[in-house]
């Protein structure tokens, strides 16, 4: 199995690094192809907050993730938290049958929950890179995503899946992480 999984908080370099590994891979002359859920927004890019972009299909369902993954070598998927089990299942079926499976996304919810389809991954993946970002509080390696309504620290009780960017969510360090 060649799965690669790539995981941490909100602006750790997760989509940063998916599309450096996918453009060292179509250097090297690698078949390479990129998506990501319907859910997120910019379609058509994989677009990380430091600027790096890279060309991407919209994965709506399994079908789609089937027909991205056609003739190539390398298939790049980006936002994984937001994909269903069966989705799931079929990028690890890929990374066992054939093309190398580069994927990223969030390990926890603002909670600090795990999304169950990136520990699902996790469990099945080849190699594991964890990032952190910086602490919007102290400076500290952020492990966790903040989110943010009118400034302040989010209930428990919202939402899991809000898609939002710093307007929303910022870095934070376990200590200066809080749930409320």
């Amino acid at each position: 199995m060649r799965l690669e999984l790539i995981t941490g908080p909100m602006f750790s370099g997760k989509t940063s690094e998916l599309i450096r590994r996918l453009r060292l891979a179509a250097a090297q002359g690698e078949r390479v192809c990129a998506g990501k859920p319907a859910i997120d927004g910019d379609q058509g890019w994989l677009t990380s907050l430091a600027g790096p972009r890279l060309p991407a299909s919209t994965l709506d369902d399994v079908d789609a993730i089937e027909r991205l993954a056609v003739g190539a070598s390398v298939v790049g998927v980006d936002e994984v938290q937001f994909l269903d089990a069966p989705a799931i299942y079929c990028l690890a079926q890929l990374a066992d049958e054939g093309p190398r499976v580069i994927a990223a996304g969030l390990d926890l919810d603002y909670r600090g929950i795990p999304f169950p389809s990136v520990e699902s991954l996790a469990a099945q993946a080849s190699s594991i890179t964890t990032l952190t970002g910086v602490c919007a509080r102290c400076g500290a390696a952020a492990t966790r995503s903040q989110r943010l309504l009118d400034g302040q620290p989010a209930a428990s009780t919202t939402p899991t899946v809000l898609v939002g960017g710093p307007e929303l969510y910022e870095p934070r360090c376990d200590e200066c992480h809080e749930v409320r």
